[in-house]
């Protein structure tokens, strides 16, 4: 359990989860703001990039088949995440990703196992 921090899985969760968000709200947009689709655009694709590379650099500062076992548990933590959304809705997560995923895409990097 030495190469997981349980915090650190959390943050990799919550991130995704809102990265998910942006990208299914950008892939069902239907707004006339074309600024807003751009910046949401941006957002879900430096979210991607984000996310590949964090997982590449936890397996190389962790263990080579450690970034599967994260992906798995954030893959698992969306089941969990339906009920956020029942409460929030796909909207409103939509844009507090843009203020919680750098948060936790910063504090999951900060927390990975030495």
């Amino acid at each position: 359990m030495e190469k997981f921090e349980i915090l650190n899985l959390l943050y990799y969760c919550v991130f995704s989860t809102f990265v998910y968000y942006q990208q299914l709200h950008l892939k069902k947009f239907r707004g006339s703001s074309k600024v807003f689709e751009l910046i949401l655009s941006i957002f879900s694709f430096l979210g991607m990039i984000v996310g590949f590379g964090y997982l590449i650099y936890y397996g190389y500062k962790v263990s080579w088949w450690t970034p599967f076992v994260v992906f798995i548990v954030g893959l698992v933590f969306m089941f969990v995440a339906v009920f956020i959304e029942k409460l929030l809705g796909k909207f409103t997560m939509s844009l507090l990703g843009f203020i919680i995923w750098p948060i936790s895409a910063y504090l999951m990097f900060i927390t990975i196992p030495a």
